[in-house]
C-alpha cells in the first residue's frame, strides 16, 4: 500500500507530462532532494505494475511513460511496419509465455524474414516489457533460448504481458476496457476470462470498500494470470517472496473464497503459498482515501438526500454509505478535473444488472457537472452505483436472487439477462455453480432459481429450464415470492408516471433520422422553442453520449441530460422508420428524457415505467407497428393534452 506521501509523489509526476527535477520536486512536497531519491525507488516497481515506467534523464529530470510500442520500435536498420511488428513481438512472448518453448533466432528469423538483428531487437524489447517488476531470466543453451525464474517472477511476466496487449490495443479494438479483456482470451481462454470476470465482480459488488477502483483492472490481470497458471500445475512456491501484513487475516480469507470459487469452476487445485501470493495483491492494489477535509461533507450529504429522493429509499441513516462516499468521492474529482480516466472492468456489468440505479445516479449527478467543472463518465458512475446498490441492500427494500446452473457460468448469463427483465433493476442476482453450493448459505437469498435438479437445502427453490421458457416464468410468478415485485406483461394504460410528461407535440412517428446527433438537433430545437428546456440541454446531451452510450440491445435509446436547463419535465418518443447505428446498438425507439429539478422524486418512477416498455419484447413489437402520432399515443394510453 502506498504511503500518503508516495501517493502525492506519484500523483505529481502524473499530472506532468515534462520531466521534473528533483530538485523542484522536493520543493513541491516540502522534503529533502534525498527522500525524493529514496522514495523514486521505492516507487519504481510499483509505477512498473501500471504498464509505465520511470524515465531518467540526467540534468533534466524524471518523468512517467508508458510502456508502449512506440517507445521502443524505432529500427535504425530496416522500416518496419508497426503492427507486423508487435503482432512479431506478440508472437514471440507467447511462444515463451504460453507454450513453454525454446526459441532460435536463426529460424525466427527465417520465419518472419526478417533480420537477425532485428529478432535480437526484438528480444531486448520483449525482456524490457518481461522483466519488469521481476527477475526473469533468458536462458540459452543447445536447445535454444527460453525464459527462467521463479514461479513468483513467471507470473509477474504475464503480467507485464497483459499490460502491454492492452496498452496497444488500439490496434486491435475499440479503446474500452470490456473490448480489451478480449484480447487475452486468444492465450488464456475465453472461459478462464470469463470465470475471473465474474467471481472478481461479485467480490468487488460485495466488499465495496476493500479493493478501491484505481485498481480494479490490476487485480483482474493479477487473478486471471494466477488461475491461469494453477490449471497448467504450476504453484508459487514457499519461499518465494511473499510477504505479510497486518491485516493479511482478512484478505487470506478472501482470497481462499475467490480462488475456490474459480477452482470449482475450472476444476484446478491450489496451495496455500497460492492464496498467500493472491491476498498480497488485494492488499497492495488498495490506495490510501484523502484526507476526509479534503471534501465538503455537505456534498456527500446532498447527493444521498437526492439519490435518495429519487429512488424512494432512505438512506441518510446509512453511515457506511456516507463514509464510502467520503472516501470514493475526493479522488474521483481529482481524477475528473485532471482527465486521469479510471477504466472500470465491470462498467457494462453494472449498467446491465443496476440499470435503474445507475441511469438515477447519473442523473442526479448532472447537475453538479457545472460547479465542479468536469463531466462525470460511466466508468464513475458505475463505482458509485455498487456504493448505493450496496446501501438498497442493506436497506432490504430489495431481493436477492440465487441462480445455481451446472457450471455457473457458461448458461448462467443468458438467464440472468431473461430474469432480469421480469424482476424489478433494484433486485440483486448472484450466480454459483452446483460445486460452491456447499460453501453458500442459501437461507440470506429470497428466492433460488436453479437448472440442475440438485438436492439444495432451501424451501425457496424453483428448477426452471436454462433457457428461462414462458413456463418457467409462471413457476417464478406462483412461486410465493411477491407477484406485485414481478414485472407482469403489463398493458401500456398502466403506464401512469411516464403518462402524465407525454406531450403530444413531442412524439414523433415513422422519423428519417439517420444518427442521433440530427435527432438531437431536431428534437432538440423543438423542445427549445417551446421552452421546455434550454440550449444547454441540447448540447449537453451529445457530450453526454461521448460518456457512455445509452442505447440498449432492445434497439432503443433512453439518453438523458442535465436537470439543471429543464424548464419542465418531459418525456419525449421518437420512432424512427429504420434503425440507425446509435453507440453499441442499432436504434429505432428513443425515449429523451428531460427531467427538471422539481421532479427529482419522480426519476425512478419515469424511468421505470420506461424500462418495463423496453424490457418487453411484444410491446415494442406492437409500438413499432404504428406509423402515425395519434396510434402511438394510442398506444400509450395517453390522448390527454400533456398537461400536468
Amino acid at each position: 500500500m502506498l504511503s500518503k506521501r508516495e501517493k502525492e509523489l506519484l500523483e505529481l509526476l502524473e499530472s506532468q507530462d515534462d520531466f521534473l527535477t528533483v530538485k523542484s520536486i522536493a520543493t513541491k512536497l516540502g522534503v529533502s532532494q534525498r527522500t525524493v531519491h529514496s522514495e523514486l525507488k521505492q516507487l519504481e516497481d510499483y509505477i512498473q505494475s501500471l504498464g509505465k515506467y520511470l524515465e531518467r534523464k540526467r540534468g533534466v529530470g524524471v518523468a512517467i511513460r508508458e510502456l508502449k510500442e512506440s517507445e521502443f520500435s524505432k529500427e535504425n536498420d530496416e522500416i518496419s511496419d508497426v503492427y507486423n511488428t508487435v503482432t512479431r513481438r506478440i508472437s514471440i512472448m507467447r511462444s515463451l509465455l504460453f507454450e513453454e518453448t525454446s526459441v532460435s533466432f536463426n529460424l525466427l528469423s527465417e520465419t518472419y524474414m526478417v533480420s537477425k538483428t532485428s529478432i535480437i531487437k526484438d528480444f531486448e524489447f520483449i525482456m524490457k516489457i518481461l522483466k519488469a517488476g521481476s527477475n526473469i531470466e533468458l536462458k540459452s543453451d543447445i536447445r535454444g533460448t527460453r525464459i527462467s525464474g521463479s514461479e513468483v517472477d513467471i507470473q509477474k511476466a504475464y503480467l507485464q504481458f497483459n499490460r502491454y496487449i492492452l496498452s496497444n490495443s488500439d490496434f486491435y479494438y475499440e479503446d474500452t476496457i470490456s473490448k480489451k479483456m478480449n484480447l487475452l482470451e486468444p492465450y488464456y481462454g475465453e472461459r478462464i476470462i470469463s470465470v475471473c470476470t465474474n467471481i472478481l465482480y461479485s467480490y468487488v459488488r460485495d466488499n465495496s470498500n476493500v479493493i478501491s477502483d484505481y485498481y480494479v483492472q490490476n487485480v483482474l490481470n493479477i487473478f486471471v494470470v494466477l488461475v491461469y497458471r494453477n490449471l497448467n500445475g504450476k504453484h508459487v512456491q514457499e519461499n518465494q517472496e511473499i510477504h505479510v501484513y497486518d491485516d493479511a487475516l482478512f484478505f487470506e480469507e478472501s482470497a481462499v473464497r475467490i480462488l475456490h470459487k474459480a477452482a470449482s469452476r475450472l476444476d484446478f487445485s491450489y496451495t496455500n503459498e497460492d492464496v498467500v501470493f493472491f491476498s498480497q495483491h488485494l492488499i497492495s492494489n488498495r490506495f490510501e482515501s484523502l484526507p476526509e477535509e479534503n471534501i465538503d461533507d455537505a456534498l456527500v450529504n446532498k447527493l444521498i438526500m437526492q439519490v435518495s429522493e429519487a429512488l424512494s429509499i432512505d438512506f441518510s441513516n446509512d453511515k457506511k454509505l456516507e463514509e464510502q462516499l467520503i472516501n470514493h468521492i475526493p479522488p474521483m474529482i481529482y481524477r475528473l478535473r485532471s482527465n486521469n480516466k479510471t477504466e472500470n472492468p465491470f462498467t457494462e456489468q453494472i449498467k446491465t444488472e443496476f440499470t435503474l440505479t445507475f441511469n438515477v445516479i447519473w442523473l442526479v449527478l448532472s447537475e453538479y457537472e457545472k460547479k465542479l467543472g468536469f463531466s462525470f463518465n460511466e466508468d464513475e458512475i458505475a463505482f458509485l452505483t455498487i456504493y448505493f446498490q450496496s446501501a438498497i441492500e442493506r436497506a432490504k427494500v430489495n431481493r436477492k436472487i440465487l441462480i445455481v446452473c451446472q457450471m455457473g457460468v457458461a448458461t448462467s448469463e443468458l438467464l440472468m439477462n431473461r430474469i432480469k427483465n421480469i424482476i424489478p433493476s433494484l433486485d440483486t442476482i448472484e450466480v454459483a455453480s452446483v460445486a460452491e453450493l456447499e460453501y453458500i448459505d442459501v437461507e440470506k437469498f429470497d428466492l433460488i432459481i436453479s437448472t440442475i435438479k440438485e438436492d439444495i437445502p432451501a424451501n425457496n427453490v424453483i428448477f426452471v429450464s436454462p433457457f428461462l421458457t414462458d413456463t418457467d416464468i409462471e413457476k417464478i410468478k406462483r412461486s410465493g415470492y411477491q407477484p406485485s415485485d414481478i414485472r407482469q406483461m403489463k398493458p401500456l394504460l398502466t403506464l401512469h408516471h411516464l403518462k402524465k410528461f407525454i406531450h403530444p407535440e413531442f412524439i414523433f412517428a415513422d422519423m428519417n433520422f439517420s444518427s442521433k446527433e440530427e435527432l438531437f438537433e431536431e428534437v432538440g430545437r423543438q423542445l427549445v422553442n417551446q421552452e421546455f428546456v434550454t440550449q444547454e440541454f441540447i448540447s449537453g446531451l451529445s457530450h453526454r453520449e461521448k460518456l457512455g452510450g445509452t442505447d440498449l440491445p432492445s434497439g432503443t435509446a433512453v439518453p438523458h441530460g442535465n436537470p439543471l436547463y429543464v424548464n419542465q419535465t418531459v418525456v419525449s418518443i421518437i420512432k424512427n422508420k429504420k434503425k440507425f447505428k446509435w453507440d453499441k446498438y442499432y436504434v429505432d425507439i428513443v425515449f429523451l428524457i428531460c427531467i427538471s429539478k422539481e421532479d427529482t422524486l419522480q426519476t425512478r418512477k419515469i424511468l421505470s415505467d420506461i424500462y418495463s416498455m423496453v424490457d418487453e419484447s411484444k410491446i415494442l413489437k406492437q409500438f413499432r407497428s404504428k406509423t402515425t402520432r395519434e396510434a402511438l399515443l394510442k398506444n400509450l394510453g395517453s390522448e390527454h393534452n400533456g398537461t400536468k
